[in-house]
């Protein structure tokens, strides 16, 4: 007993001392290029790869005292066009894995997308998997003037820096299709220890319901939607797309009792019916193209491709789904629509074994574009040559949203031939209110489609939207 209390003061000094410890020490910021030694130009080069299908065009570059944010001077790149020209070296600060952040200023001339890639003595060139996620990559959307770039290091999964790939033994600069002539102008390159702010949840409504759902992205409100839904789930019927046209057909029948002057439009590319003025016109007015904006940002080049003219593509999650857009303008704006239906045709008969819609549930939602896009220039990066999304994929819904804050249209999956309730859609792009810049489908993840678009062979795949409407009395 007296040991015991022999020891407390002991305990209580440790006790306080461990109370008041000091916190651990900041790393300070690491500097990686100024641009102020004339005698560091020659430390970089082109990017020149060997097995590069396309060889890029030569970047010139100069420390010049233009646009300078710190000292004297900064680095001028001036390009000559191409896809991803780059400039490298490999005289860089060997370990960043202390740090949280690469900070950087850079002046654009107009909207544009640079990136800033390091490479470790254990990383891999190449469109792998493995080769992707063994290099470090921030792509950034730039706007005209002075940007502040701030980038994290740390990757989940140990993706880009880790310290078991070694020292950083390269570090690159890259622009996303540059004019020729143009210029960028990069200054005070370097790492520090704050943390990027964490994404705000953004806040979904749930149209046509009193619902709203909140997350980081759209694709985290589906998925709080998948497992709100998920009790109310039952399997999926079977059925075809005859099956889906008969039943709306009986639908029609009914709505024509109590709307006498009711129309039925089938919105289908290549198919009759669309416009009851013209029952022998052809309808053309579908736009459908996938991208993938998947992360990590080393994915760059992938990202960079448009895949408009495919006669299927994949509709997964909201990283790796299509855009579309159905032409409504054959519906006048003063039409009362009773009800509509959209159709997407699985292309694979074959089920993925862990994206089963027969055996879980799995729930999908529309969400309407902001931006009038080109069907075959559309990618993650931009929705027009020289146009750019705000972020990657078109994933900002802050002012000026590149995506609008709505579900037009939400349901489970049902296998080969999937059907949901378009209804509210086509009255938001009918009301004379909303532009119909279209929109993009994806899901919670726990199916996955290859789907018929309308560059399919089989036209009765081809996605539809089906409408049941009332043209107002003139």
């Amino acid at each position: 007993m007296r040991r015991a209390l022999r020891l407390l003061p002991c305990l209580l000094i440790l006790s306080s001392l461990t109370l008041f410890a000091a916190p651990p020490a900041v790393v300070p910021d690491q500097l990686l290029f100024d641009f102020e030694d004339p005698a560091t130009l020659k430390n970089w080069a082109n990017l020149e790869l060997p097995d590069a299908a396309v060889k890029e065009p030569p970047v010139r570059w100069e420390f010049v005292p233009e646009h300078a944010s710190s000292g004297k001077n900064g680095l001028k790149l001036t390009f000559a066009g191409g896809q991803f020209p780059t400039l490298t070296t490999t005289e860089v600060f060997a370990d960043w894995t202390p740090f949280q952040t690469l900070k950087a200023e850079v002046w654009a001339s107009r909207d544009c997308v640079i990136g800033f890639t390091a490479l470790q003595e254990k990383s891999e060139r190449g469109g792998s998997w493995e080769a992707i996620v063994s290099r470090w990559t921030k792509t950034v959307f730039l706007k005209p003037g002075k940007n502040e770039i701030l980038a994290t290091i740390p990757q989940p999964n140990e993706y880009g820096i880790s310290a078991k790939r070694g020292k950083v033994v390269r570090f690159e600069i890259f622009m996303y299709h540059p004019h020729p002539g143009e210029t960028i102008f990069v200054d005070q390159i370097r790492l520090s220890s704050d943390k990027v702010a964490p994404t705000p949840e953004t806040e979904f409504t749930l149209v046509g319901t009193a619902e709203k759902l909140s997350g980081k992205s759209s694709a985290d409100a589906v998925i709080k939607l998948g497992k709100k839904l998920k009790e109310k789930w039952s399997p999926p019927v079977p059925q075809s797309i005859e099956q889906v046209e008969a039943n709306f057909q009986q639908k029609f029948t009914k709505f024509k009792a109590e709307h006498p002057k009711a129309v039925l439009a089938i919105l289908r590319d290549g198919a009759k019916g669309f416009d009851p003025a013209r029952p022998d016109a052809v309808y053309t007015g579908w736009k459908d193209a996938y991208w993938n904006s998947h992360g990590p940002d080393t994915a760059f080049v992938d990202r960079a491709i448009n895949r408009g003219h495919a006669e299927s593509h994949e509709v997964f999650m909201r990283h790796r789904s299509p855009l579309m857009q159905v032409d409504l303008s054959s519906i006048p704006q003063s039409a009362k629509i009773l009800a509509a239906e959209l159709i997407i045709t699985r292309a694979n008969e074959k089920y993925l074994d862990d994206h089963n819609p027969d055996k879980k549930p799995t729930f999908w939602v529309v969400e309407p574009c902001n931006r009038p896009w080109n069907e075959f220039e559309v990618n993650a990066f931009e929705y027009a040559r020289d146009l750019f999304w705000k972020e990657i994929g078109g994933m900002s819904w802050n002012a000026d949203p590149d995506f609008h804050t709505a579900f037009l249209a939400h349901g489970p999956g049902q296998g080969k031939v999937n059907v949901w309730d378009f209804t509210e859609a086509v009255r938001y792009w009918t009301n004379g209110k909303n532009p119909n810049y279209g929109f993009m489908l994806h899901g919670d993840s726990h199916d996955y489609l290859t789907a018929a678009t309308r560059e399919a062979k089989e036209l009765q795949k081809r996605p539809t939207v089906l409408v049941i409407y009332e043209a107002a009395p003139l």
